[in-house]
């Protein structure tokens, strides 16, 4: 089972990244998780062909069998970098490779709410009818408080709590991805 942990942002340093590599790291016996970077991306633009990096990365995801995206909050939404990688996977766009591929949103902040808004807008997004991705449902990891909950050094996600809510995702993630793949 091959699962792409997408980090939502291109900024150079992002607590979310650490999620990502932490989900990788931790859950990589159960499947082969690979960290993916938006960065290099050039942004969407409906009219414009995607360049080679861009076209490395619809084929990522149009062959993974699920993605999980780890995603900051800017403003109360997900960043512009991350709805730009979105865009470039729709139906809209042409490639249309997020139609019921299973999917997952996790996210960390530095506030308490754990980039919750962020959340529900990649949900959103997601379940839109140009993505059309077949989204777990009811399993919410809304990481507060980034800086003072991973490692600075190992970036490894240290509160317990958190680590079982991540552990008890990841289980029905794993299920979910193996039953949509039927």
């Amino acid at each position: 089972m091959k699962i792409l942990a997408i980090v939502g942002t291109n900024a150079p340093f992002s607590f979310d990244r650490f999620l990502a590599k932490f989900i990788a790291k931790r859950y990589g016996e159960q499947a082969d998780i690979e960290v993916k970077e938006i960065d290099q991306l050039k942004p969407f633009c409906r009219t414009d062909e995607p360049d080679d990096v861009t076209k490395k990365w619809i084929e990522d995801v149009k062959n993974a069998d699920g993605v999980i995206l780890a995603t900051p909050e800017y403003d109360h939404s997900i960043p512009a970098a991350l709805k730009s990688a979105l865009e470039w996977l729709g139906s809209h766009a042409g490639p249309n490779v997020m139609k019921m591929k299973p999917a997952a949103v996790v996210g960390t902040s530095y506030g308490i709410q754990g980039s919750s808004r962020a959340q529900e807008d990649a949900r959103e997004i997601l379940l839109s009818p140009d993505m059309s991705a077949n989204v777990l449902p009811g399993n919410e990891i809304l990481i507060g408080g980034a800086a003072s909950n991973f490692d600075k050094e190992t970036g490894d996600l240290t509160n317990e709590d958190y680590i079982k809510q991540l552990d008890a995702m990841m289980a029905n993630f794993i299920k979910f991805v193996e039953q949509a793949n039927k």
